[in-house]
């Protein structure tokens, strides 16, 4: 499926945003978690803050934190 070209650049940018995010919390993603957490991102930049967007980014920090204390 062909995306447009704004969503591209999004989508490079949140992908780039998620790995930085990744080192600084030193915390590795698999590739699926990271395609994941972008596409939460991704909905965010391009259709803006809402009540389901909240809850998915509810979702991916929960995600994160229960990553985070496995790996201690």
């Amino acid at each position: 499926m062909a995306q447009d070209n704004q969503k591209v650049i999004v989508s490079q940018s949140m992908l780039k945003f998620t790995q930085e995010y990744s080192k600084q919390i030193n915390q590795p993603f698999k590739l699926k978690e990271m395609v994941a957490i972008t596409n939460v991102l991704v909905d965010y930049c391009m259709n803006g803050y809402s009540k389901e967007i909240g809850d998915r980014l509810d979702s991916v920090d929960k995600f994160i934190s229960d990553k985070f204390q496995e790996n201690q």
